[in-house]
């Protein structure tokens, strides 16, 4: 196959998990001819969970990219894990593709994370198909299903394909554009057309109804048709629908059976026919100039990609994933990692069928593949050609919900920890690793405590490390309420050059998020200009330590009144540890209080669990800002929460609504806190140092 942009279809694969993704990679491969067999996920030997972690849980943890040839198309898959805890992964997918293909489960309906994954295809304004799967499950309920999506997404839903019964009754489905059925028994003989069941006639012939004229509304022309004739031709009907889907107008709604493998051809030529090509669109960059630029997807202009994805391999080494915007890619092409303007070495060009790899010619744009052993790409990175140097947009990425503090249980151990953890920050953007200077904890984030107990168990057992966890210390701050003035004098003299230097200072709050201003307003030169800088670093060093419980000082503002210095005995030393005192003596007066940080939430709940969720908030001091029925039974609860409340969240969520509730968290300000709650932190903050 002669390949060009145009015949390229760029696939995420979504959904809620257990809606089935895996089932229907493998069918797709399957029906493609890329693997001899379709696997079941549990048996361990499925395409995309190859990790020991996957087949140890049964459940996708990380998108693998799958990729395959289907009539003119090239169909790059990206299978995406279906637990919010690695949202992550699915927002890279949505980078590096055109459009999305959408799992729904026929029994389970639209879920919590199903919204939130269509919240995010909504922000990036990316066409997607609904495949409904598991049609041949007991109480499965396509028209239920189908109703759930018009109510809970404000979007024209258009069927392509029916079934044909449901449950233990699931004999297929109806391919309402051929208007042709595929019975189970023909879907694995080359897509086998049959007749429709005479029992189906009024129900193909209503849901057709809607999928001609919902065709023919996507084109002038064809609309100018059907008020003519009535109807339209299957070519016709798939211009329709393309255009539609291309323009965000509709979303078309397929269905079948992945573990039956009916359903999934039908799905494949809709693909072939209607998805997106990547010629079709642009990808934003800032050149040389840091100028603002829209870079076609063409394969005449200069190279150039950005890496999407990560992956360090035992036996390959570090994976790569690229998306090529524009020209080629071949091992021959040379390379700019345009973040530290450095030429890389050419690599082997390969594409991927899960955990295997296949040599390729090349990769033009719009296409998907695989580069090995670029020791210094990092995933972000824009890797392009050095007459043209472009920096691709970053991921947008949510922010991490769930910390704990980690070391390892042997002090011996405790680099080679560090090293670990670090390298997993190369493989997932939404795990984070941080020294804490003021708690001195080494602190690791990521999106839930599934996230972070598989990347610590993945360390314990391949690295032998033993690893000790527990809650992280807040980061409070301390601020002051009122003015206050005060002076300090640091005389020291013990033979030789004393130290002298004599500070009146002023401090003054400022308002929240301003940190610090410096002002110097001696009249008359009593302390030389020179001198200034010491007492500047005098001070901050003094805000630093804290007054109240070691926290940090913020937003305070200092003004230098007066002061004296020593012709001799004077030194920048000497006015810095003066500054630093008159800090400390000004602070006695300024009526200090303690600032803890406050967290924006979104709680995403069935409706069922909203009392409860209510009540829990309140026990944390959340302040609760608003709710809102996103339909179908699901609420959205946003609230303002102490980050100290914060901590366990994950766990809570998860108790609360029987695993079913989800939530995105963000720092949003700092608050004072007073009364026994200060009293505590304080107390805490003592017993600390006592310990020490």
């Amino acid at each position: 196959m002669s390949l060009t942009t145009a015949n390229i279809r760029n696939i995420a694969l979504v959904g809620h998990g257990g809606t089935g993704k895996t089932s229907l990679l493998e069918q797709m491969l399957f029906n493609g001819g890329v693997i001899p067999k379709a696997e079941l996920p549990d048996s361990g030997k499925s395409v995309s969970d190859f990790t020991d972690e996957e087949i140890e849980r049964k459940m996708s943890i990380h998108t693998t990219l799958s990729s395959m040839e289907w009539k003119e198309s090239r169909i790059n898959i990206l299978d995406t894990p279906g637990v919010g805890d690695f949202v992550g992964e699915v927002v890279a997918s949505y980078r590096a593709s055109e459009s999305a293909v959408m799992l729904i489960g026929a029994r389970s309906s639209v879920q919590i994370e199903t919204i939130k994954l269509w919240r995010r295809l909504n922000n990036r304004q990316m066409p997607r198909i609904v495949f409904i799967n598991k049609l041949d499950v007991e109480r499965a309920d396509f028209e239920q299903t189908f109703s759930d999506l018009n109510d809970r997404f404000e979007k024209t839903f258009v069927p392509v394909t029916i079934p044909i019964g449901t449950g233990n009754e699931y004999k297929g489905i109806v391919n309402l554009i051929e208007n042709k059925a595929y019975l189970i028994h023909d879907e694995g003989t080359n897509d086998k057309p049959s007749d429709i069941p005479d029992e189906m006639n009024e129900r193909v012939e209503k849901y057709r109804l809607t999928l001609i004229e919902t065709a023919a509304e996507g084109d002038d022309e064809l609309l100018e048709k059907y008020f003519e004739e009535g109807t339209l031709s299957p070519e016709e009907i798939r211009k329709g629908l393309q255009e539609g889907l291309r323009n965000y107008k509709i979303v078309p709604v397929l269905c079948g059976s992945a573990l039956k493998n009916n359903g999934i051809a039908s799905l494949l030529n809709f693909i072939n026919t209607a998805a997106p090509s990547p010629d079709l669109y642009q990808e934003k960059a800032f050149n040389d100039k840091e100028e603002e630029v829209a870079i076609p997807m063409s394969e005449s202009d200069p190279f150039s990609s950005f890496v999407f994805k990560t992956s360090i391999d035992q036996f390959s080494g570090r994976l790569s994933y690229v998306k090529v915007v524009s020209g080629k890619l071949t091992s021959d092409t040379e390379l700019l990692n345009s973040r530290e303007m450095k030429k890389e070495k050419g690599s082997k060009v390969y594409r991927a069928v899960g955990k295997k790899l296949f040599e390729t010619k090349e990769l033009i744009a719009g296409d998907i593949g695989v580069l090995t052993k670029m020791d210094s790409v990092k995933t972000n990175d824009t890797i392009c050609d050095s007459s043209r140097v472009l920096h691709f947009k970053q991921l947008a990425l949510p922010q991490p919900v769930f910390s704990v503090a980690v070391s390892a249980a042997s002090k011996k151990a405790e680099d080679k920890l560090n090293e670990f953890l670090h390298k997993a920050t190369e493989e997932d953007l939404t795990f984070t690793v941080n020294f804490n200077t003021e708690t001195k904890e080494n602190v690791i984030s990521g999106m839930g405590e599934l996230h972070i107990n598989i990347i610590l168990n993945k360390i314990k057992d391949k690295q032998k490390i033993e690893i000790e966890t527990k809650i992280p210390k807040i980061a409070y701050r301390e601020t002051i309420t009122k003015s206050a003035e005060a002076e300090y004098a640091h005389k020291k003299q013990s033979g030789g050059h004393g130290q002298y230097g004599k500070v009146l200072l002023q401090i003054k709050p400022l308002p929240r998020g301003e940190f610090f201003s410096f002002n110097n307003a001696i009249k008359g030169g009593s302390i030389s200009k020179g001198y200034m800088p010491g007492i500047e670093k005098g001070i901050l060093e003094g805000m630093s330590e804290g007054f109240l419980a070691g926290y940090p000082i913020v937003d305070i503002g200092v003004t230098i009144i007066d002061g004296k210095e020593h012709p001799v005995d004077s030194s920048e030393m000497a006015f810095k540890l003066a500054g630093k005192g008159a800090l400390k003596e000004a602070l006695k007066k300024a009526n200090t209080v303690l600032l803890e940080p406050i967290m924006n939430l979104k709680v995403y709940i069935e409706e069922q669990y909203l009392g409860d969720i209510l009540s829990d908030l309140s026990s944390k001091r959340g302040r609760v800002l608003g709710q809102e029925s996103l339909g179908g039974g699901i609420m959205e609860v946003d609230a303002t929460v102490p980050q100290a409340e914060m901590l366990r969240y994950a766990i809570d969520l998860k108790s609360i609504t029987s695993g079913t509730g989800s939530f995105d968290m963000e720092f949003d300000h700092y608050e004072t806190i007073s009364g026994k709650i200060a009293d505590a932190v304080i107390a805490a903050s003592q017993a600390d140092k006592d310990s020490e």
